[in-house]
């Protein structure tokens, strides 16, 4: 089908008049409802009214003070109707089920497996096939001046000029094989064709050929070899295990967090309850006082020397309720339990106690187990190998490149597709071709450059290697020094609290005997309280501690009855081997 002029036209208005209004679709314009959207969220800085968003009016200092003055506060029961029950082995365990980093991390593996698999593919053969029919009406066509020799005195040396007469033509074209390429780096095809060729007018002439060729192409030096074209694919193999590596680490790292929310939501409820006992011992002591001040047992001063100490140690415990809220908030979101929203009013009851026992270890055998069992000297030791591959890899494409050809054909021709393919078989037509060709760079910078920059990647990761060793000894040894430092911490600690708690007693029965004050009786009060904070801090930090020691080594902490094996990362990911 020709096109007239004026589609022709047409079409040249149509593509100037998109050009001109910018046509959207030409240009990859985004949807226009979308852009809007967009803009909106990108061009003003919003606000937020606090008035709008609030449920009720907003009330005053000197409201919520008339309405607590004097009043003793209401404290949330340790152990309400929507706690949940949960220890060490079900914060690991839901953890590795539910945590959403470690989704995130568990796909790497499977992603690069597939890495893989798209590698070891390179060797996969192909099948290939093309089909084609053509048809011709030629008119007269002038062609050469040609010179003729023959034997004939007439023709000899005469010179005529060729003409191809008018004539239609069609031709049809079949070809099918095989390319299978060779972890050699050779290519072998197997090609079948089929050509049938006619001459329709002025007279009719068939033809039909069938030919079968194989050939081989191989690489001599640059390109040649099971090592040199498998290169890719153990490359592949060896990041597959460093990601696995990787993966592994991440899970103790997720895990091990996981561990230290539970111990920080565990030191948090146990401040909380110091916090009460002495919003409850101070408001105790403040009704001792009211009763002997209406005795007259004790002058009127000491009211209000007692309200102070529960004014004072009011704003602790406020303190405390919320440091639980936002400790139990994060042991929440790192388990994403199911049911259980940030904000619901499960209370999760942590009911593996510490373990309080002092460790004495070899240091230097801890420091050899750490250089075992980390996944960072692994995963460098993983590098380090593909780095190996990586120089020889270049080394082998800074070499000249030569490639021995070679090929065998068989042809015949006959009146059928069918007679011609049986024909060709008798071997009475072959061709065969055996070629070298090669290449040789002139300066060969570009390889020889490559290949340093792979002798010094491989360098300065074994530098690395040197200091990253150094690096994980320097962490055993500290944690152990921190772990020491923190039971000596709760050693003295829990010396102060027996000797606070007992002046205490001491001060009080002092108070009701008349030998003390008030603002005294508290002074002491205040110490056996940060006494006992100081023992709680010091136990959550020498749990923590200990899960740093057993991350150091690259391992978890083992807990009586809870990991006496090791603990799967997750179905279809295999620690790197």
């Amino acid at each position: 089908m020709q096109s007239t002029p004026s589609s022709a036209a047409a079409l040249l208005l149509l593509l100037v008049s998109c050009a001109q209004t910018g046509c959207a679709t030409w240009r990859g314009e985004l949807d226009d409802r979308h852009n809007r959207r967009v803009a909106e969220h990108v061009r003003d800085i919003r606000q937020t009214d606090l008035r709008e968003l609030s449920k009720a009016p907003p009330r005053t200092v000197q409201d919520d003070l008339e309405s607590t003055q004097l009043r003793r506060k209401t404290l949330p029961a340790p152990e309400t109707p929507a706690a949940l029950p949960l220890s060490i082995a079900d914060v690991r365990m839901t953890t590795l089920r539910n945590n959403l980093d470690l989704d995130v991390f568990f796909l790497e593996p499977k992603l690069a497996a597939t890495v893989v698999s798209e590698e070891v593919a390179k060797f996969d053969a192909t099948l290939f096939g093309s089909v084609a029919y053509q048809r011709k009406d030629l008119p007269s066509l002038d062609s050469d001046l040609v010179q003729f020799t023959s034997e004939s005195k007439e023709l000899d040396k005469a010179v005529a000029k060729l003409t191809q007469i008018e004539q239609t033509k069609e031709a049809l074209s079949l070809d099918v094989g095989v390319n299978v390429p060779l972890p050699t780096g050779g290519v072998v095809r197997l090609r079948n064709t089929f050509d049938e060729s006619n001459k329709l007018s002025p007279q009719r002439f068939e033809q039909y050929v069938a030919g079968l060729k194989f050939s081989y192409s191989q690489p001599l030096l640059r390109g040649a070899g099971v090592q040199a074209n498998t290169a890719s694919i153990r490359l592949a193999r060896l990041s597959a295990q460093t990601v696995g590596a990787t993966t592994k680490l991440s899970a103790i790292r997720v895990l091990a967090g996981a561990e230290k929310a539970y111990w920080r939501a565990y030191g948090a409820r146990r401040m909380l309850d110091v916090r009460a006992q002495q919003y409850n011992l101070a408001f105790d002591n403040l009704e001792l006082v009211r009763k002997r001040v209406a005795e007259g047992l004790s002058p009127s001063i000491e009211i209000t020397r007692a309200e102070v100490g529960v004014a004072a140690r009011l704003e602790g415990l406020i303190v405390a309720e919320t440091n639980l809220r936002i400790q139990q908030r994060e042991l929440k979101r790192v388990l994403n339990l199911e049911g259980v929203s940030l904000d619901s009013p499960t209370m999760l009851d942590m009911t593996t106690p510490p373990e309080l026992l002092r460790w004495e270890v070899d240091r230097n055998q801890l420091a050899h187990l750490a250089l075992d069992n980390r996944m960072e000297m692994l995963e460098l030791e993983l590098k380090l190998a593909a780095n190996a591959l990586k120089v020889d890899l270049a080394r082998n494409r800074a070499l000249p490149l030569f490639v021995l050809d070679f090929s065998y054909g068989v042809l015949d021709r006959q009146g059928s597709f069918g007679s011609a393919w049986r024909g060709m078989w008798d071997f009475d037509n072959t061709e065969l071709s055996v070629g070298l060709r090669g290449e040789i760079p002139v300066t060969n910078d570009a390889r020889e450059s490559q290949l340093r920059r792979a002798v010094l990647e491989r360098t300065q990761r074994m530098a690395t290697r040197a200091q990253r060793k150094l690096a994980i000894q320097q962490e055993v040894y500290d944690a152990l020094d921190v772990l020491d430092q923190n039971w000596q911490r709760i050693i003295a600690a829990r010396q102060n609290v027996i000797v606070s708690g007992t002046n205490y007693e001491a001060e009080l029965k002092q108070f009701e005997e008349g030998l003390r004050t008030m603002r005294e009786v508290l002074e002491v009060l205040t110490q056996l309280g940060d006494a006992q904070i100081r023992e709680i801090n010091a136990i959550v930090a020498y749990q923590i501690a200990q899960i740093d020691l057993a991350f150091a080594t690259g391992t978890l902490l083992g807990y009586a009855h809870v990991d006496l094996a090791p603990i799967p990362l997750a179905d279809g990911v295999d620690e790197p081997g």
